[in-house]
């Protein structure tokens, strides 16, 4: 029912009110229950409800850490923003705002984008007779990343394949098309930038979560074993 109100809330909102202190102090508490709970199940070897319990506070406790590396973030040490880059462009600036022109802080490495590339689909005939672009397949940010006392190295940054340096994960986000100060026709290309260090303990909840689901569903479906007794008569 929780869940559902959250829904009805909004993204926006639904996230506003899971932000707030009084909310997170109410969730550690509720995390720290659930675990003593699982650790409660150990001791009696039900070790299917241990495992939803401890898998369940694992989760928990992840997305509380990613909370509080949010609220404790600095410009000398950001956690989320994204930049806005043109082909050659480089940048260890992060920016937030819906133009991005917040300044949130800068990284401890840098980003030069070498090419924005777009891919489409190849066009069919219908496309040609309205004089319509092809779909586009996939577009990707090919940068050159420069990190403190490493050689610098090239890596594709593309939709749902995020790369990650120095505890970031870089996502690409979106692109447009802008014009530079001659009028000429440019693509940008936004890259998000995010720091969780809790994001391994939510994997780690979820895949405890997945052992502690089959054990319980091996628990209840199994078949038990007639007793000696009753084979003997």
């Amino acid at each position: 029912m929780f869940s559902v109100w959250l829904a009805f809330l909004g993204a926006e909102r639904a996230s506003e009110f899971m932000s707030a202190t009084a909310m997170q102090a109410i969730l550690a508490a509720l995390t720290i229950a659930i675990c003593y709970s699982g650790v409660r199940a150990v001791k009696r070897r039900r070790f299917d409800s241990a495992a939803l319990h401890i898998g369940c506070a694992c989760v928990m406790a992840g997305w509380l850490w990613g909370q509080h590396t949010i609220r404790t973030a600095t410009s000398e040490n950001p956690a989320k923003g994204s930049m806005a880059l043109v082909d050659g462009d480089v940048s260890d600036t992060l920016w937030t705002g819906t133009q991005l022109t917040n300044y949130v802080g800068r990284l401890p490495f840098s980003i030069r984008l070498e090419r924005f590339i777009i891919e489409h689909y190849e066009q069919n005939g219908f496309d040609r007779e309205v004089g319509r672009m092809a779909p586009i397949r996939e577009y990707r940010s090919r940068v050159t990343v420069t990190e403190p006392g490493k050689a610098p190295y090239v890596a594709n940054i593309m939709v749902n394949q995020p790369l990650y340096v120095c505890g970031y994960h870089i996502y690409q986000m979106s692109w447009g098309n802008t014009v530079d100060r001659f009028r000429r026709p440019m693509v940008y290309t936004v890259l998000q930038f995010s720091r969780d260090p809790g994001l391994p303990l939510i994997y780690a909840g979820f895949a405890i979560l997945f052992v502690g689901v089959m054990l319980f569903t091996v628990r209840v479906f199994r078949v038990k074993k007639p007793e000696a007794g009753r084979d003997a008569a």
